[in-house]
C-alpha cells in the first residue's frame, strides 16, 4: 500500500506544494479529510467541481459514499510488488530464526498483529476517520475473534512496546520545540496546558469514585491518564493551521503545538505519582510520594547531559551517529528508569534530550566541541525518527493496547460508566479552557477554537491505559481483595480506549471544521514565530554570485536595475552584481580554512517563496520590462529545483515551518526598512501577500 507524499507543483505556476500527513511526515497520527490523492484539502476550501456534479446526478447513496469513503487511485492500491516484498521480508525472518515464525509463536502474534494494525489504519483512512482508529479497533477484532491467532502474544512485550513509543513521542516534541517560541507564548501555552487538564484529571477521579466505587488514589490515577491531549493528532492539524495562515498572526497553532508536549509531562508526572501511592505503595508510603518530584529531577538532569553531550558535533560528527546517540538516549532513560518504576522521569528524559540536542545544535554549543550552528541536524533526525514511529511504534502502539479488550470477561455496565465520565469531563475540559483562555487579548470565536482544539486524545492513553492492571497483576496477586482491584484495572483500560475512540474521532475532525469560521487568515507579509533577538542579531545574510544567464537571453541592463528588482540589497557597498541569497556561515574547525555552510531547507523554502513574491510584484508593476521579468521567472524555476532536489519529497517540519516564517518575516522588514526608489514596488508588494500567505 503506498501514498502519495512528495511535493507536487501546481500547473502553470510551478509552485511547490506539500502534503500533511503523509505516511513518512512528522506527526502523521491522524489524516484529516483530504481529496482523492490523499492530500489535505485547504481548511475551508470548497469542495471539487466534479465531486459536486456527481451530488446531483448519482442519487443519495452515492453522494454519501462520496463523502465518507476517499475516490480509489492507483497509487493508494496494493500492488503484486508489495505482496512479493512481503513475502520476501517473511521469508528472510522465517528462514533465519525457525519456528519462532510459524502460527502459534510469539514472533508470528506479533507480525500479524502489526499487519493487522496497518491494514485497519488504512481502512480507517479510507473511511475519512484517524489511522489511529483502525489500529485500535484492529487490536479489538484480533483479541475477540473466534480463533485464537494471537494469544500467544507476550503481554510483557506489549507494555515495552508502549514505553518505546511514549519515549518516541517524547522525543519527537522535544525535537520541534524552541525556546524562541516558548519564550514568546509560555504564559497561554502554560495557562493551557495546566488547569483544563487538571480541572478534568479531578472530576473524572471523584466521578470514578462514585460510578465505580475505586479508592481515591485509583481514581485519580486513571483522571490523569484521560487528561492528556494526544500529540499525534493535534500537532498535525496545527501544522495545517500555520500553512494555511489560519490563527497564526495571534500565534494560536505554535501556543496550542507547546501547550501539547507539556500537558503530557504533566499527565504523565501526576500518573506516577497517584499510580505509585495507590498500587505499589503500601509498604514505603514516603518514598512513594518522594518519587514524583524525583522522576522529575532524575528526567530532566539525564536529558540536559545527554543533550549536551551530543551537542558536540566534532565527536558527532555523521547523521548516523547522531541519530543513533539521540534515538539510542531517549530509549535508554526511558526503559532505564521505567526499570525502576520512574516512568515520568523516563518520558521527560526523552522530552529533554530533543529539545536541549536540537538547539544544542542550532545554537552551536558548546563551543569547544560543536562545529558550529546547523539548523539541517534536527529536521533530517527527525525524519529518520517520524518513519520509525509511522511503521513501528505508532501501529504497535495502538493495536496492542485495542489488543489487551476482551469483551468475553468485560462487565457489561462498565462502557456506559465509561461513556458518562468521558463525555461529562470533556464538557468540563471545554468549559475550563474557555474561562482560562481570558485575558490574553483572543477573541470569542479564537477561545471556542482553544478549546475545540483541547479535546483530542490518543497516545498517552494508548501507553497508559494498561499500565494500572500491569501494575495490580504484579503487586497485587495473592491479596484478598485481588479480583476486585484487576476489575478496577478492566475499567480504568476500557475508559481509556474509548476516552481515543470519541474523543480522538470528534476532536480531530471539530478541529478541521470549525477552524475555518472561527480562526483569521494571516494578515498583511508573513508573520509567525520569531526566534530569539540574539539569534536573530548573529545570523546575518551572504552576498553569492548570480548564477551565469543563459546563452540566449539578452544582454543585461544596468545592474542597478536588476538588484532593484530582486529587492534585497545587504547594503551600499555591497557588490552590485550580487544577488544576495540568505546563507548561514558556519564557524570553521581547527586548522580548516573557512568554509561556507550549505543553506538550511527552511532558508531554502525562505528563498523560494520571496521569489515568488517578487515575481508577483514585478507583474503588478508597469515599469518593469520583459527582460526583469524572465530574469525574476528564471529564478522561481531555480530555486524550485534546487528545492525539490534538496529536500525530497517530503513536507518540512514543525520547526522548519515556524523557521520560514520567521526568515520571510525578517526579510519583508528588511525591505521596507530600506529607502524606496519607487513606489510601483513596494504598492505592489501588498498584492504578493495573499500569494504567499496561500503557500
Amino acid at each position: 500500500m503506498a501514498e502519495q507524499d512528495g511535493p507536487a507543483a501546481a500547473p502553470g505556476a510551478g509552485v511547490l506544494s506539500f502534503e500533511v500527513g503523509a505516511p513518512d511526515s512528522p506527526f502523521s497520527g491522524s489524516k484529516p479529510p483530504g481529496d482523492a490523492n490523499g492530500k489535505l484539502e485547504p481548511l475551508g476550501a470548497a469542495r471539487p467541481a466534479a465531486a459536486a456534479a456527481a451530488t446531483g446526478s448519482g442519487g443519495c447513496l452515492p453522494h454519501l459514499a462520496a463523502k465518507l469513503v476517499r475516490p480509489q487511485h492507483d497509487a493508494t492500491r496494493m500492488d503484486l510488488a508489495f505482496v512479493i516484498l512481503a513475502a520476501v521480508v517473511y521469508g528472510v525472518f522465517f528462514f533465519s530464526m525457525g519456528t519462532a515464525f510459524l502460527p502459534g509463536h510469539p514472533a508470528w502474534a506479533t507480525l500479524l498483529l502489526w499487519a493487522c494494525s496497518q491494514i485497519g489504519a488504512f481502512i480507517a483512512w479510507q473511511l475519512r476517520l484517524p489511522r489511529v482508529i483502525g489500529m485500535l479497533c484492529a487490536g479489538m477484532f484480533m483479541r475477540n475473534m473466534p480463533w485464537s491467532a494471537t494469544d500467544a502474544f507476550p503481554p510483557k512485550w506489549g507494555v515495552q512496546m508502549r514505553a518505546g513509543a511514549l519515549a518516541t513521542i517524547f522525543l519527537r516534541c522535544g525535537l520541534e520545540l524552541d525556546f524562541g517560541t516558548m519564550k514568546r507564548f509560555k504564559y497561554p501555552a502554560m495557562r493551557l496546558a495546566l488547569l483544563p487538564g487538571l480541572a478534568e484529571a479531578f472530576y473524572d477521579g471523584g466521578l470514578a469514585v462514585a460510578i465505580f466505587n475505586m479508592p481515591v488514589l485509583l481514581a485519580f490515577t486513571m483522571g490523569f491518564i484521560l487528561k492528556a491531549v494526544g500529540p499525534g493528532l493535534v500537532v498535525p492539524a496545527m501544522f495545517q493551521l500555520q500553512k494555511t495562515g489560519l490563527g497564526r498572526d495571534q500565534g494560536i497553532p505554535s501556543t496550542v503545538v507547546i501547550a501539547a508536549s507539556f500537558d503530557d509531562v504533566i499527565a504523565i508526572t501526576g500518573y506516577s505519582i497517584f499510580s505509585s501511592v495507590a498500587i505499589t505503595g503500601q509498604d514505603d508510603v514516603t518514598w512513594n510520594i518522594a518519587s514524583g518530584p524525583l522522576q522529575v529531577i532524575f528526567g530532566i538532569a539525564g536529558g540536559l547531559l545527554a543533550g549536551i553531550a551530543l551537542g558536540c558535533t566534532r565527536l558527532f560528527r555523521t547523521r548516523y551517529r547522531r541519530l543513533i546517540g539521540l534515538y539510542g538516549s531517549a530509549l535508554l532513560l526511558m526503559y532505564f528508569l521505567e526499570y525502576w518504576n520512574l516512568l515520568s522521569g523516563g518520558a521527560l528524559g526523552a522530552l529533554f534530550v530533543g529539545l536541549v540536542a536540537s538547539n544544542s545544535w542550532e545554537k552551536g554549543f558548546p563551543k569547544w566541541g560543536s562545529l558550529g550552528r546547523s539548523y539541517v541536524f534536527s529536521p533530517e533526525i527527525e525524519r529518520v525518527v517520524a518513519v520509525v514511529w509511522n511503521w513501528v511504534w505508532e501501529p504497535m502502539l495502538f493495536v496492542t493496547i485495542g489488543w489487551s479488550i476482551n469483551f468475553d470477561t468485560l462487565d457489561a455496565g462498565t462502557i456506559p460508566k465509561s461513556l458518562i465520565i468521558i463525555c461529562t469531563g470533556l464538557a468540563v475540559r471545554l468549559g475550563v479552557t474557555l474561562l482560562v483562555m481570558g485575558g490574553f487579548g483572543y477573541s470569542w470565536k479564537e477561545k471556542i477554537f482553544y478549546a475545540v482544539s483541547w479535546t483530542p486524545k490518543a497516545t498517552v492513553q494508548a501507553a497508559l491505559s494498561a499500565a494500572p492492571l500491569a501494575l495490580i497483576k504484579e503487586y497485587k496477586a495473592g491479596a484478598s481483595d485481588y479480583d476486585e482491584w484487576v476489575k478496577w484495572g478492566d475499567e480504568i483500560l476500557v475508559t481509556g480506549i474509548f476516552a481515543i475512540i470519541v474523543c480522538g474521532t470528534v476532536g480531530t475532525l471539530a478541529i478541521h471544521l470549525t477552524a475555518p469560521h472561527l480562526l483569521l487568515p494571516a494578515q498583511g507579509g508573513n508573520s509567525g514565530e520569531e526566534g530569539e533577538q540574539e539569534e536573530q542579531e548573529e545570523v546575518q545574510p551572504q552576498v553569492v554570485q548570480p548564477p551565469a544567464p543563459a546563452p540566449q537571453a539578452p544582454p543585461r541592463r544596468s545592474i542597478g536595475s536588476y538588484n532593484k528588482v530582486a529587492g534585497l540589497l545587504v547594503s551600499a557597498e555591497s557588490d552590485a552584481s550580487a544577488l544576495p541569497q540568505l546563507h548561514h556561515q558556519r564557524p570553521s574547525s581547527a586548522g580548516l580554512a573557512e568554509q561556507e555552510a550549505p543553506p538550511a531547507d527552511h532558508e531554502l523554502l525562505a528563498e523560494y517563496l520571496d521569489s515568488i513574491r517578487l515575481l508577483t510584484a514585478g507583474v503588478h508593476d508597469e515599469r518593469k520590462s520583459k527582460l526583469d521579468l524572465t530574469r525574476l521567472a528564471d529564478r522561481v524555476l531555480e530555486l524550485q529545483q534546487r528545492l525539490e532536489g534538496e529536500m525530497g519529497r517530503r513536507e518540512p517540519s514543525v520547526r522548519e515551518l515556524f523557521r520560514t516564517a520567521t526568515r520571510l518575516a525578517r526579510t519583508f522588514l528588511l525591505q521596507q526598512q530600506r529607502p524606496a526608489s519607487g513606489g510601483g514596488h513596494h504598492a505592489a508588494t501588498g498584492g504578493a501577500a495573499g500569494l504567499t500567505r496561500q503557500l
